[in-house]
């Protein structure tokens, strides 16, 4: 009787529970004003696993894409329709769901801690905390991973106790799904484990045999999962504490005072006078970014080249947004980035002796072709009607095959056994144009000459972060200089033209500075980095708990403390202990390594797996705090009186921020989305400072932080503000919106001078 009357207590106390996480759910969902941002990387996550799964999982933990992708095909199919509204009440929904169900093992992980009466307050405490309730009803994976977490731990706890070692097989394949979601999922094994190391060295008594074979089941029940999700993408562990599903490459923002531009940035100098241009670059992934020189003729363009494993195609362009777009495509098994690997010319006056190199597609025969002659024109056009080949426009103009020069490089074609054509480079520098129309000892044709990447000017330097060169006395004219940022993969070139006179001004030194004063600098600047690490440690720690406090509202921090502290210094449960005592210790040692590594981000978010499975020492924080009110003499409440008002004294101030419609402070972001909507076109590129507007306007977009990278947009979005950045020179205002919130920032829309409404 007494199980049955538990049972009904615990039903009801779910009911109650569900009901009313899903109701405030659902009024989260229909009061979002904007996901947040990261929510658009796991929509575009989910569209992508449609066209390429194995891509997707190569590169990101598959679960919460497939989650979102599956709940937009169940939706889609009922509504027949597909939108971006659609992708995004449906992903909501996602997350909601989980949320509630991961309110159930929450609820009797907590019964088992501290019983039914203190669980279901602590659980209804966390259903009205705002952040986790946002964090449930928007586009995040943190409660698919509390589901899986909370669903494991309990799982653990409760075998561990009753010894149902077959247990360790549920925890495990709950590891190995949620290991799916998210990467962090796995301390789980390493709470069984130490679990397992505390029944056998700790409890004497036990056949040591049972928590064995209880690990080889935990194992193997991860690896069910893991296995095949590892034979997927080529390794045990997914991509870790990472924002990108491909790694995009880095963004040189500007050089000098000077932004980037797609036409090379120019500067002068005098001989003898130093020129310091400092670069400003960043790296979507946070990746180190490194910078190299190179020398390139005067108005000449990189060209990147993408290489096929399986056909051996070398495909070429010299279009910076083309290059980024097939970077974020395609998996590097289909295409592989081989960086600058030539420069030529994008306009045909650029220099005497140029023949332009048009580029054509065939989708029957799944290969590009570069033609240089008019007659190889004309014959694939003629092939068009049949859809052989396609024009795809001029690729880049090119030195012709009898102009060659010392300091290009011949590029032949190839004749290969499947009737098809490839291109290689030449090795060596051409020798002039008398061996320049032949061909090799590869049966190659030579077809157009290219420019090597060259050596930078004798006394150019990158040091640091900042370009120097003190031109000599006899280094006057004019210098086309390559500054390429790469973060070791991917490549980011910003060209740079120089025009050095020859006379300096009076009274300049040209001497560089005294080496000794460089020893103590370099000593001196060693210990400021070692104190700034120290810095940056306890910043991390700090900025970690003041996230836990955060998402606790401050008020419900102590009594979280509290509770913990009293649970741990009275004698009870070793076995609650060890393994609570090492979730918070392995949590927070995550928290602080992502912070010192990655900088700062959302600790809030971050800790929300922890919270959920400590926010069942709250109550009994509550209640040592009532019990010291109701000690007063004389009292002035009954204790039962003051535990409830202080849990509702929580709840009351938790509940203006809980119904405070989402992200309404960014409402500008969403009407500046609707406008680029109804007013460019769908092949037009956005350049903005926030992936949603781009996102909410379904267009293309390149998205900047720091620096403006307006390469190749037909629009920019400027968030204007006092010192901020201004637009471009040529670029025509036409639209602008209040961004929203209490800095009364305006959204400003620019279009690009080449583009006619």
């Amino acid at each position: 009787m007494a199980d049955r009357a538990s049972w009904k207590t615990d039903l009801r106390h779910l009911g109650i529970l569900t009901g009313l996480c899903l109701l405030l759910g659902v009024y989260l969902i229909l009061t979002t004003v904007l996901i947040a941002r990261d929510g658009v990387f796991y929509i575009r996550q989910a569209q992508q696993f449609a066209e390429y799964p194995a891509g997707v999982a190569r590169t990101y933990p598959v679960g919460y894409p497939f989650l979102l992708w599956a709940a937009h095909q169940v939706t889609s199919a009922l509504t027949r329709d597909d939108s971006v509204l659609l992708w995004i009440y449906s992903s909501q929904a996602v997350s909601l769901l989980c949320r509630v169900l991961a309110l159930v093992p929450l609820y009797f992980l907590g019964k088992l801690l501290v019983g039914a009466r203190n669980s279901f307050w602590a659980v209804l405490i966390l259903i009205v905390l705002p952040y986790p309730a946002q964090y449930g009803s928007d586009v995040l994976r943190e409660w698919p991973h509390v589901l899986f977490l909370g669903l494991g731990f309990w799982l653990l706890y409760w075998g561990l106790h009753r010894r149902h070692w077959w247990v360790l097989l549920l925890v495990g394949l709950d590891v190995g799904l949620g290991h799916l979601v998210r990467p962090e999922c796995a301390q789980l094994i390493l709470y069984a484990l130490l679990g397992l190391a505390y029944v056998v060295w700790i409890e004497q008594g036990f056949r040591r045999l049972a928590p064995l074979g209880a690990a080889v089941l935990l194992l193997a029940g991860f690896a069910l999962p893991a296995i095949p999700y590892a034979c997927a993408r080529g390794t045990i562990m997914p991509h870790l504490l990472r924002s990108s599903r491909f790694n995009a490459p880095p963004v040189i923002g500007a050089v000098g005072l000077r932004q980037s531009s797609a036409d090379p940035l120019e500067f002068e100098v005098r001989a003898g006078e130093l020129l310091e241009l400092p670069i400003q670059a960043t790296d979507p992934q946070g990746d180190a970014v490194t910078f190299t020189l190179a020398g390139a003729p005067m108005g000449s363009q990189p060209v990147y080249e993408f290489r096929s494993p399986f056909t051996g195609e070398r495909f070429w362009t010299a279009s910076e947004g083309e290059k980024d777009s097939l970077v974020a495509k395609y998996a590097r098994e289909e295409w592989r980035y081989k960086g600058i690997v030539f420069y030529a010319y994008p306009q045909c006056d650029a220099r005497p002796g140029l023949q332009l190199v048009r580029r054509f597609w065939s989708g029957t025969l799944q290969r590009h072709f570069y033609a240089s002659q008019e007659a190889e024109f004309q014959a694939l056009r003629r092939e068009s009607p049949v859809q052989k080949w396609a024009d795809e426009g001029i690729a880049f103009y090119a030195l012709a095959a009898d102009q060659g020069s010392p300091d290009t490089v011949p590029v032949y074609r190839v004749a290969n056994p499947a009737n098809t054509c490839i291109w290689e480079l030449g090795e060596g520098p051409s020798s002039g144009p008398a061996s320049s129309s032949g061909k090799d000892n590869r049966k190659g044709t030579v077809v157009w000459h290219v420019h090597p990447a060259g050596k930078p000017p004798a006394g150019a330097r990158i040091e640091g972060r900042v370009f120097r060169w003190r031109p000599g006395p006899g280094q006057q004219g004019d210098y086309q200089v390559g500054i390429i940022a790469s973060d070791g993969e991917l490549q980011d070139c910003q060209l740079v033209r120089i025009r050095v006179d020859a006379v300096p001004r009076q009274g300049t030194n040209p001497e560089d500075g005294d080496p000794a004063s460089e020893g103590v600098g370099l000593r001196s600047g060693t210990l400021r980095v070692q104190h700034a690490g120290v810095e940056r440690l306890a910043e991390a720690v700090t900025q970690v708990f003041a996230g836990v406090a955060e998402n606790l509202m401050v008020i419900l921090f102590a009594p979280w403390v509290l509770g913990l502290y009293c649970r741990f210094r009275r004698p009870g449960d070793r076995l609650e202990q060890l393994l609570i005592l090492a979730l918070i210790l392995v949590n927070v040692t995550l928290m602080v390594a992502r912070h010192v590594n990655f900088g700062a981000g959302e600790d809030r978010r971050y800790s929300l797996g922890m919270l959920a499975l400590t926010v069942f020492y709250i109550p009994p924080g509550l209640e040592i705090l009532s019990r010291r009110l109701a000690a007063w003499k004389p009292p002035l409440a009954p204790r039962w009186s003051w535990f409830h008002l202080l849990v509702a004294i929580g709840i009351l101030v938790c509940v203006p921020k809980l119904l405070k419609p989402s992200r309404v402070e960014k409402a500008g972001y969403r009407a500046t989305a609707a406008w680029l909507r109804q007013n460019t076109n769908t092949d037009e590129v956005i350049a903005a400072p926030d992936s949603r507007i781009c996102f909410y306007a379904q267009r293309p977009g390149i998205i900047y932080e720091e620096s403006l990278d307006t390469k190749g947009a037909n629009y920019l979005v400027l968030v204007c503000r006092a010192g901020g950045p201004a637009a471009p020179a040529g670029w025509q205002q036409e639209y602008a919106s209040p961004a929203g919130g209490k800095h009364r920032e305006v959204l400003a829309v620019y279009r690009a001078p080449h583009v006619t409404r």
